[in-house]
């Protein structure tokens, strides 16, 4: 590596020319590790698959659900009410008619029926009566057909309320003096949504791993190699040194980021294509939002990760502590899968949080503001500076260079 003429260069262009001579060196060094390289560009491709493997199945489900299943159901008491049998064969509904309730639910623990039904001795006679549903929900095969079973006769239910109405000459909605009109302000409820506010949690838990290998192996490793210590005695500050080190994780966090954000557009627009019950992903300019608005949080990962890897004595000690710090601020995300927060004002002033907010809005397809966006990035980008700077401070410290 070519040194350059401080003697020539101004003191600012000097400092920027170490930075980009060092900044340079760290990326080449990095990019001749193929192996390594070839794995940090993979890993960004797990999570969307499992997102989109679960979006796929969630799909055929629910193809499944509308679509005529045939099925057996184990009935006591068929003969009491012909009119329920011939209403669930012309379901391809097989009623199996059993001698008594305890061969039915053995049959059904034994996983041979997914169903029963005991139909009352005085079916016929009445015009009211109530049937007992047998169920062995124990079995994740069976709920599908339990709840599918129990929506056709609800189907014979709505007929013959119909019909009683009509023949006292009432309307059908007779018995609902207050009607409802759903209007949706957003998007209409479905599984999809589920599956895509999945995917802010872990976009931010990749940004908090994509540069662990780097900014572990250009710190704690490269001292445990001895080949920090030249970089050391070269004519570069400290800060510089770190600063430059720290960029190159940022670029390969941010190459990495944007692999795992691409590949969720792709993927779940995929899955989602395949089943036309399903809520497609938001548009691509949201997914490129997404990544614009995760770019303080590169910085904030990386200064954090620099700081935990110049302190520790070991790459297994650095390896351990970043290993579990992406969970930290994924975690909050995991749970606003299941309770989605709005965010305000003083939310989005929260460091990482400002930013797993705006995500989730993102993800949904729902716009969020400027001044919200200009919010989190200056908060998020404000402590990942304070913390650079201390870790810019440990660097300086010499014991922080001896091992053991």
């Amino acid at each position: 590596m070519s040194v350059p003429d401080y003697n020539k260069a101004s003191k600012t262009n000097g400092r920027m020319a170490r930075l980009m001579a060092i900044f340079k060196k760290e990326v080449r060094d990095h990019m001749r590790d193929r192996r390594t390289l070839l794995l940090a560009l993979i890993y960004p491709l797990l999570a969307p698959l499992l997102v989109a493997g679960g979006l796929y199945l969630a799909g055929t489900t629910i193809q499944s659900e509308r679509t005529a299943v045939a099925f057996d159901v184990a009935v006591i008491g068929s003969a009491n009410s012909p009119l329920l049998m011939k209403h669930l064969e012309s379901y391809d509904i097989t009623v199996v008619e059993m001698s008594s309730v305890i061969e039915a639910k053995k049959l059904m623990l034994d996983g041979d029926m997914p169903v029963g039904l005991v139909v009352p001795e005085n079916a016929n006679n009445e015009k009211q009566f109530t049937v007992q549903m047998l169920m062995n929900l124990s079995r994740v095969s069976n709920l599908r057909l339990t709840a599918r079973l129990e929506r056709v006769i609800n189907i014979l239910n709505a007929e013959l309320s119909k019909e009683r109405l009509a023949e006292v000459g009432l309307e059908e909605d007779f018995a609902k003096p207050i009607k409802i009109k759903d209007v949706s302000v957003t998007r209409l409820p479905n599984i999809a949504i589920f599956f895509y506010n999945m995917m802010p949690p872990l976009i931010i838990f990749m940004i908090f791993l994509g540069g662990v290998h780097l900014a572990i192996d250009t710190t704690v490793g490269e001292r445990e190699r001895g080949s920090l210590e030249p970089l050391l005695l070269s004519p570069v500050e400290r800060w510089i040194l770190l600063l430059a080190k720290s960029m190159a994780a940022v670029l390969f966090t941010a190459i990495t980021s944007f692999i795992n954000i691409a590949a969720f557009f792709v993927f779940c627009g995929w899955a989602a294509s395949l089943s036309k019950h399903l809520d497609q992903p938001p548009a691509w300019y949201m997914f490129i939002a997404m990544f614009v608005v995760s770019i303080p949080l590169m910085a904030i990962a990386v200064a954090l990760q620099m700081s935990i890897a110049v302190i520790t004595r070991s790459m297994k000690e650095a390896q351990i502590y970043l290993g579990l710090l992406p969970l930290v601020p994924a975690l909050p995300g995991m749970i606003m899968v299941f309770k989605p927060l709005s965010p305000g004002t003083w939310d989005v002033m929260v460091p990482v949080f400002g930013q797993m907010l705006l995500l989730s809005r993102l993800a949904l397809d729902e716009p969020v503001t400027i001044v919200q966006v200009l919010t989190a990035t200056a908060s998020t980008t404000v402590a990942a500076a304070a913390i650079f700077w201390l870790a810019a401070r440990w660097f300086k410290r010499e014991k922080m260079f001896l091992l053991g």
